[in-house]
């Protein structure tokens, strides 16, 4: 089973963030049967973390780092692995290889010029002992891509100023631990993390439907204040929830040993199951042409298809892209680390619109990238040893438009990025206390 790997490099969530777990992050990894002789279920790992976003005309460096099974009487497994990274400039119908050459480290590495039109990339890597994988799998079908950005947006945020947070407009809806129909589950217990409702969406008519897996439901909060509550099968762990335009409500379950999506009716009846061609995922969200999902090995956004019948494993990998899609024939890339975070909107492989957000408090993990109006809303957390909050951020083509700091209010866990929602000009926060669980608003217009 490939591991869940902890680090504080770039991606869409960080490490070491307060009141939060170490969270996974875009270093990924693929595997491939074990040869005879070496322990364990793989042949190994490949770590690398897809740049996504560069400065135009400045070289990009690759870096793998394969993590070999233990060959029995050789210890730590070392291996000498080898490899190729296969590279096509964008509008370019062939791929060029070119090897991978092995630093002191012990990582493979090649530097690739982004030109002016990116590029796009995949590996081949071969571990020493006659075992080969790929990354992405589906290679030349669906590589992955790396934009170029030739103007950008610098948004500068100084240091963050914590307790100078804006009070929500309004609280639309509160809920006690348990399990009746005005309350949610609650998974606590000596040397363990609290842990609360996965995640919630906002539905085309206002409602708010949130993933309950501690009680095995979906609990539907209707305006007005009535329930409905439909039960799930669910594997355990974290999830994460998403509501079509169509109503439809999109559920991942990454609990068990391999992810699961499943559709559902918006009066709840199951629609299909469709089993992730990936072995990890971490997010759900509903693109225009149906449900998409953030999935590792690849670190790309894979389809899984609308309904019944679903997207088999081989047309996920073969649809798979770098990019989150998003209405009007654009799609979003967010690209961040401690110190900095890079967003665009992107079509094809022409840059719309990009931003650097810099901050000399840390970034931690990037809730909410969506687009607002010509630009993007985005929320992301700062923290530091001792503190953390939220901050949003209004980026307009050509300038940091509006952003106003929110507290955390997470005294359960969710899942690592779906404690925000955008419906329209409205954001929408899943909070938790000691008394319960709360979903608070925050108007956009206006933000100081």
């Amino acid at each position: 089973m490939k591991k869940t790997w902890r680090w504080p490099l770039a991606g869409f969530v960080l490490g070491g963030l307060v009141g939060a777990t170490f969270l996974t992050v875009n270093v990924v990894g693929a595997s491939s049967p074990a040869p005879a002789g070496v322990t364990g279920s793989s042949f190994g790992e490949i770590l690398h973390t897809p740049p996504l976003l560069a400065h135009a005309g400045e070289a990009v460096e690759l870096r793998y780092d394969v993590v070999c099974g233990q060959v029995k009487d050789e210890p730590g497994g070392a291996c000498t692995p080898k490899g190729s990274v296969f590279v096509r400039a964008s509008g370019a119908s062939e791929f060029v290889e070119q090897p991978l050459e092995r630093e002191p480290d012990g990582l493979l590495s090649a530097e690739v010029p982004t030109g002016h039109g990116g590029f796009d990339y995949y590996a081949e890597l071969d571990n020493g002992r006659g075992e080969t994988a790929t990354l992405p799998e589906a290679a030349a079908a669906a590589p992955e891509h790396v934009w170029p950005l030739a103007t950008w947006t610098t948004v500068d945020l100084g240091s963050e100023q914590f307790g100078e947070t804006r009070p929500p407009s309004s609280i639309v809806s509160e809920l006690t631990w348990g399990k009746g129909s005005q309350a949610l589950g609650l998974d606590s217990g000596q040397e363990q993390s609290r842990i609360g409702p996965s995640a919630f969406d906002v539905a085309p008519d206002g409602s708010i439907v949130v993933l309950d897996q501690v009680n095995h439901r979906l609990l539907t909060l209707q305006p007005g204040g009535a329930t409905a509550q439909v039960p799930i099968d669910f594997a355990g762990g974290e999830g994460d929830l998403a509501v079509g335009g169509d109503g439809k409500i999109y559920v991942l379950d990454a609990g068990g040993s391999q992810p699961v999506v499943r559709s559902f009716s918006p009066a709840g009846d199951l629609i299909a199951g469709t089993p992730l061609a990936e072995t990890t995922a971490d997010m759900v969200r509903v693109g225009p042409d149906g449900p998409l999902v953030h999935a590792y090995p690849s670190e790309m956004w894979l389809p899984t298809g609308p309904g019944r019948p679903p997207l088999a494993p081989e047309q996920q990998l073969a649809g798979a892209q770098a990019a989150r899609s998003v209405d009007g024939g654009l799609a979003v890339v967010v690209s961040a680390s401690p110190a900095e975070a890079r967003f665009a909107l992107v079509r094809g492989g022409e840059v719309v619109h990009s931003w650097l957000v810099r901050s000399p408090t840390s970034l931690g993990e990037v809730q909410l990238a969506e687009p607002f109006g010509d630009g993007l809303l985005v929320v992301v957390r700062l923290w530091n040893e001792s503190q953390a909050q939220f901050r949003v951020l209004r980026l307009a083509p050509d300038e940091l438009a509006g952003t106003f700091a929110v507290d955390r209010t997470e005294w359960a866990e969710t899942a690592s990025v779906s404690r925000f929602r955008l419906r329209g000009s409205t954001l929408y926060q899943l909070r938790s206390a000691p008394s319960g669980v709360e979903i608070a608003t925050f108007e956009i217009g206006g933000t100081r």
